[in-house]
Formats: C-alpha cells, structure tokens, sequence
C-alpha cells in the first residue's frame, strides 16, 4: 500500500493555522525548500498519524487540532483507499475509512459510530472511548479485517533524520549471547538503536545482510571488508579484558580496507557513521519485510558532496524496486542537482500555507525547465516552479 495524497491542516481557524497544499506523492519523493518552509513539519505530520495508526503514540497529550486525509493506492478507483481523522485537544472529532465507494468506517466526535462487519456482512454500531483512534481500537482481522493494511502501513514506516547522532553515542550490553531480550524490547522505530538492529539483522538474516552493508558503504564511497559489534576500547584494561563484568558492553566496528586497525564507533567521522546507521537500519528494514514508507529529513547532511549523491543513488535503487516508498527532504543545492527533477516536491511558502508543486499538479512547468538549460537548483533558486515562462513571455510581448 502506498501513500499517493495527504491532505493536512493545524489548528484550522486560529492564528497559528498551517497547511499543507499539493502534497501528492509517488514511490521517490525529494521535498526541498528554504529553511523553515515547512519540509520537516510534513514528515513530522506523516510520522504522527502513523504512530496514531500503528498505536505507537498516545492521542491524550495532544494539543490543539489536527486532520489529516490519506489517500492510498488511487490508481485504482476500486482499490482506492481514503482515511479521515480530525483530532482536537487529544480527542477523535471526526473519522472514516473507505475503499472505493463503500465505507468501512464512520465516527462522530461522541465516539459512536458504525464499521462493517465482514463476517456478518453488515454495519454494525460501535463505541470507542474519544481519545482512541477507532482504526485501532477496532482492529479485528476476522471482523475487520481491512484495518489490517492501514495498520501495517503505519507499523512498517520509518522516520529518520539524517542530521541527527541516529545512535552514534548508543552502546548495548548484552548479558547473553542471545538475543531474545533484543527482539523483545527493540524499538524499530527508534534509530539510536542501531546496534540492537544491527545484531537482530546478524542473527536473523546472516551472511546476505552483512554483504548487503558493505554494498552499500562501498557505493557510498566507504570501502569496507567488515563490519559488527565489539566491546569498545576504552573498556578494556591493558590485557585486554572487560573491566565490566556484569555484561558484554558492544558498539559498532568497520574495518576500511586500506587501515589495519577497525574503526570503532566512536571514532568514525560523523558522516560516515550516519551513513552507516542508515544503510544498517534501511537494509534490516528491506531484507526482514519490516518497511513500506521510508521518510529521511536532510537527507545527506554531514557529508560531502560525491558521497551525498552516492547516498541518495543507493536509496533511490532500493526505492526503485517498488518494495518501498522514499520521502526525502533538502535545501542542499548538490542534493537537488543529482536527483532527476521528477521525484521534487518544491515548497511554496505562503502565511499558513505550504504549498507543493510537483510533476503532478505543475507538468506544464516541469516539462518547460527542460529547454532552459539550466541545472536543477536553478529551478528552485529562480522560484521557476511557481511562474515557469509566464514572466518572461509576458515582458517580451
């Protein structure tokens, strides 16, 4: 299932009023706009229904209002899915869920509410408390058995920001060999857990997830011969030996292929490190089938210009095998120039309003910058998405 529309608003009718225009979608996507246009609000938006939907995140401490319109897999006007929620104040006003023309679920602000019943082959009355989502609460994959994709959706996506540690100063100990206590109190969603990831990956998915890391670091342009977990240096004593006892405290190593020595975590470049916390948590993600919408902000930040177009190649090829949606953010002008202007969305900031324009709903100018012969940042820098040649055809006339 994938993505295609959203439509969102905040606190619609007060002064501090947002929304999102235009946010049409396809299976890579590259947001740019300037600082503070809006481009990190969108995936925080897309990341907080999906933790509503998925149940990750509790409705009660929000504030203000919300609403959000999803629209899944529209190319089929039988298959298409359209999900409504509104939230105020940390409680459900208004939600719906339908497929094509038939609607599976409707619920008023009280809480009651009809949903359909698959085995019953009828609506059926319901009432769920008003600060839960009804998607959730009313998940029965016997009853109800069309919330289950929505909620995977919401289950499988992943939120990163590049521009983060994303684990770097993370350790784990583990007081077993084994990893049963990881599996059970790993948090995919979390990406300082790297390491956790890291060893669930090792275990689950072997040989094929190590060699599929040291792919991707070399594509990046960080030739590596290996990579794992070791205890770090500064808690071993001289002889080599663990001065904690009570567990095997353990980060991340490569071994680059042109150094002796194994670089330790800790010890990595900043850019490289996020690099590989990000090849590590993606490829888990790809080769365990825990991943349906990727959302990257400042995608690249921290490295240098070949290796951010390397990065974005590697995550474009795995978008491009359809296992997986990509949504990206930037205002790097490098960025912009290496990914084909058919994945933007550029962000026309507007009071309260950030609108995007893209190859679906602004074709005509698209397909006009093509005769300019002017790189990819000069459509945005020039603001050529929002006139095209209107301006310059109307002075020469």
């Amino acid at each position: 299932m994938k993505l295609d529309l959203m439509h969102h608003c905040q606190n619609e009718g007060l002064s501090s009023s947002w929304r999102l225009e235009g946010c049409q979608l396809g299976n890579i996507n590259l947001i740019v706009g300037k600082n503070a246009s809006g481009k990190s609000k969108i995936l925080r938006s897309i990341n907080l229904v999906a933790g509503l939907l998925s149940g990750d995140v509790d409705l009660k401490p929000a504030r203000g209002s919300r609403e959000w319109t999803l629209i899944f897999d529209s190319h089929s006007e039988e298959n298409k899915k359209v999900y409504h929620l509104k939230i105020n104040s940390g409680k459900v006003v208004r939600e719906s869920f339908a497929i094509g023309s038939k609607i599976y679920l409707d619920r008023q602000e009280s809480g009651e509410g009809k949903v359909w019943a698959e085995k019953l082959k009828l609506d059926i009355d319901f009432q769920t408390p008003i600060d839960e989502v009804a998607a959730v609460k009313r998940r029965d994959s016997i009853q109800h058995p069309f919330f289950e994709e929505i909620y995977k959706w919401a289950s499988f996506l992943r939120y990163y920001q590049f521009g983060t540690d994303l684990g770097r100063k993370s350790i784990i100990v583990m007081n077993t060999k084994k990893i049963d206590a990881i599996k059970k109190n790993i948090d995919y969603k979390d990406a300082d857990q790297v390491i956790g990831i890291f060893k669930l990956g090792e275990e689950e998915l072997g040989e094929s997830f190590i060699e599929a890391i040291k792919l991707d670091m070399e594509k990046v342009g960080y030739k590596i011969s290996d990579v794992g977990t070791k205890t770090p240096s500064a808690l071993l004593s001289d002889e080599g030996e663990e001065i904690l006892l009570d567990g095997e405290p353990q980060y991340l190593y490569v071994q680059e292929s042109d150094l002796v020595e194994k670089t330790e975590q800790a010890f990595m470049s900043q850019g490289m490190f996020r690099a590989l916390s990000l090849i590590i948590q993606i490829n888990y993600s790809l080769l365990a089938g825990k991943s349906s919408c990727i959302l990257i902000d400042d995608i690249g930040e921290g490295l240098d210009f070949e290796r951010s177009s390397a990065m974005i190649q590697v995550l474009i090829s795995k978008a491009e095998t359809g296992l997986v949606q990509l949504i990206m953010t930037t205002n790097d002008r490098f960025i912009m120039n290496g990914v084909p202007l058919e994945y933007w969305s550029v962000i026309e900031r507007k009071p309260g309003i950030a609108k995007l324009h893209n190859i679906y709903n602004s074709k005509q100018v698209f397909d006009e910058f093509k005769f300019t012969g002017l790189n990819n940042f000069d459509f945005f820098s020039t603001q050529f998405y929002v006139e095209g040649f209107g301006e310059q055809e109307l002075s020469n006339s």
